[in-house]
Order: C-alpha cells, then sequence, then structure tokens
C-alpha cells in the first residue's frame, strides 16, 4: 500500500486537516473536540496572534490516497528568544495506529525544523505550552476536562517508537466534594493567615472581568516566568484569551488577592464545559441551546483550575494556602458542585504538588511533553 506525506498548503488540503480527528475518533467517546471555527483560526496565520512571531508547516499522511494522520512543525520565535533555545516543536498529531505513517509524519516535521535551524523537537505543543499540549500516558478511562487533550494508549508507543523521549510530565489532580479533609494542621494555618488579614481578595463580577483577567493573565506571566517551557504571552494573545476566557468564566470561581491594593495572587476555575462541547461535536448550530440544557448538570458539577499564580515574594506567607481555601470554601457553597481538577501542573513543582496533595487533591492523569534532538 502506498504511503505520502503532502504539506496541507491548499483550502482543501486545509480542511482535510482540521476533518481527520473525527474519521479517528468517531468511535471514541471520551474524545472532546473543540470548535472546529475556533482551531481553525488557532491554526490560521494572520487569524490568530500567536502566528504574529511564529511559523507553521502541516504535513498530511496519505496511505493510498485517505489521510490517515497529521501533524504540525511550529517555530515558536517568542518563545525561542525567551528561553534562548533553538526549539522546533511539533503539535496536532493525529494518526491511525499506523507505525510507518506515524514515523512518515515525524519526518517530515523534523526535516522542516532542520531546515529552519532548529535543534530540538519538543511537543506535542498545541501549538505552545500556553495552549493546549502534552500526550495523554496514564487516564485514558476518564473524559478530558475543558481545554486538555485525550488520545488513544497507542499514541506513545508511536512516538517512543521514534525515539521521542520524555522531557516533562504533566498532572491533572482532582479534588472531589466528598473528599474534602484538609488535616488539622492546615486547618489551623488557613485560621492562622486570616486573623493576620495580611492580604484582601475580592471575588470577580462582570462589570471588572475583562480588566480582573487582564490582571490574572499579568500575575501568570511574573510568577511562572521561571517555570519549564514558560512563554510570556504577546498582547494580542493576550486579548484573545481575554475574549475567550470571558465567554466561560464563571466570576464566582475567579478571585484576586491584593497585598497594600497591589495584586499579589490569583486564581481561576473554568465551569467544565467539556460535557457540551462532545455534545456540540465541533459545531455551533442551533441545537446549541438544547445541548447546553441537556448538559448543564454536568457543567455545573465540575471545575478545572486553569490559571494558578502567585509572585514570587509572596509564596512563603501563606497565599498558596488563601488560594485553594477559596476555592474549597466556594465549593461548599455551591451545592452542584462536586469536583475541580487542578490541570496542568508541572511534575517537578513539587511545593504545588504537595499543597494540592494537602488538600485531599490526588492525580487521576498524567500527560507527557518529548524531545528529540534533531541536529548532529
Amino acid at each position: 500500500m502506498s504511503l505520502t506525506v503532502i504539506p496541507a498548503r491548499s483550502k482543501q488540503e486545509f480542511a482535510l486537516f482540521m476533518d481527520l480527528p473525527w474519521s479517528l475518533y468517531e468511535n471514541s467517546p471520551l474524545w472532546t473536540p473543540g470548535l472546529k471555527s475556533q482551531d481553525a483560526e488557532l491554526l490560521t496565520p494572520g487569524e490568530h496572534p500567536f502566528w504574529e512571531s511564529a511559523r507553521r508547516e502541516l504535513f498530511l499522511v496519505l496511505r493510498d490516497g485517505r489521510p490517515v494522520g497529521r501533524i504540525a512543525a511550529i517555530v515558536d520565535e517568542k518563545y525561542n528568544a525567551y528561553a534562548n533555545e533553538k526549539c522546533g516543536a511539533f503539535g496536532f498529531f493525529e494518526c491511525t495506529n499506523d507505525r510507518e505513517a506515524a514515523h512518515a509524519l515525524l519526518d517530515a516535521a523534523r526535516d522542516w525544523l532542520v531546515a529552519q535551524g532548529m535543534s530540538f523537537m519538543r511537543g506535542p505543543l498545541n501549538p505552545s505550552a500556553n495552549y493546549t499540549c502534552g500526550l495523554l500516558v496514564d487516564g485514558f478511562e476518564l473524559a478530558p476536562t475543558i481545554m486538555m487533550p485525550w488520545n488513544p494508549p497507542y499514541y506513545a508507543e508511536l512516538l517512543e517508537g521514534w525515539h521521542l523521549r520524555k522531557e516533562q510530565d504533566l498532572f491533572a489532580y482532582l479534588m472531589e466534594r466528598s473528599r474534602f479533609s484538609p488535616p488539622d494542621w492546615l486547618n489551623e494555618e488557613v485560621a492562622r493567615l486570616k486573623a493576620e488579614a495580611r492580604f484582601t481578595c475580592r471575588t470577580s463580577s462582570k462589570a471588572t472581568l475583562a480588566q480582573d483577567i487582564r490582571t490574572m493573565l499579568d500575575l501568570y506571566k511574573v510568577s511562572w516566568a521561571k517555570n519549564w517551557g514558560f512563554s510570556p504571552l504577546s498582547d494580542g494573545e493576550a486579548e484573545q484569551h481575554v475574549k475567550e476566557l470571558k465567554s466561560v468564566l464563571d466570576p464566582e470561581f475567579f478571585v484576586l488577592f491584593f497585598h497594600n491594593n497591589e495584586p499579589a495572587a490569583g486564581m481561576v476555575a473554568l465551569p467544565d464545559m467539556a460535557p457540551l462541547l462532545r455534545r456540540l461535536n465541533g459545531k455551533l448550530g442551533i441545537s446549541a441551546l438544547w445541548h447546553w440544557w441537556q448538559s448543564r448538570a454536568e457543567i455545573r458539577g465540575g471545575y478545572r483550575i486553569i490559571l494558578f499564580g502567585i509572585r514570587e515574594e509572596f509564596r512563603l506567607m501563606g497565599l498558596p494556602l488563601l488560594l485553594l481555601d477559596y476555592l474549597l470554601e466556594k465549593a461548599r457553597q455551591n451545592p452542584d458542585f462536586q469536583w475541580v481538577e487542578g490541570s496542568w501542573v508541572l511534575e517537578d513543582n513539587v511545593a504545588v504538588n504537595e499543597l494540592i496533595e494537602d488538600f485531599s487533591g490526588r492525580i487521576t492523569k498524567r500527560y507527557r511533553i518529548y524531545r528529540r534532538e534533531i541536529q548532529p
């Protein structure tokens, strides 16, 4: 059977690239597609601000003329300048359980990245760590939460068979209402911190939401600056995130903490819209409201912590405890609330991992970022 790799440059080829996951996952009820229009915008230079400082090539692999896999090769100049690296990313990887086809895709991505002067490959990044990233390697039986990926187990075999190796794991922690039982010492420490009143906090609101999101993204930028894989958002990307978060964010689960009226920390937990997205199957149409009505109980029951940031100078002053205590208190006040997922958390961020575990969190999913050197 013939195998061909082609760049997806024409309108028709781009459509094949976008449509491929639906043919692969038609019998996978846990797969959660995004809205196809948003995904297409994210992948289109000139339409999404990520590409103002990045470039990419999309590839399709055809088996006897039929698409069986896809991949994007990406150069993020903003990240490389920030990290002083020559990283070539790969992302948006999907493929049938076909080792030859998968490796042909990875070969094509590598060759393009080598021609761009990159020294190593890292991924999956879709298209960077500020968006969806990582390959699911543990927790396949669980549905993904909003803006988190799901893939079949054989993907790891395809990537590792091409000599990609683990660079970093990302954890998803689950905190369930039925298991909220912080130890006594933790409750006593939280009570002490509240009594000291060194920090003030406020929940966001519809009137302040847009500016609060900008404040949160600024906190994210400074608090994550030294973390592995971090890249600051451009102004355009930040505005794009403001627009997207405003449409789904519950202000009650968005809190900012202040020290002397200056932002010190913040946390955003999004309602888990994944059940609705699975119903929508990539398209907004006249039935969208009906689908929301049918999935509303699931959406109200689960949340995902998507942003969590504390300025470095305040991390040893108890703010991590106050942030999670705020979340759990809000959860207790909300009769619909059942669980919250903290994802993703870096494997090497030991302090945050231990903190979540102290608040009854347990790891339920693991995502992997791979790396391979591509220059001699």
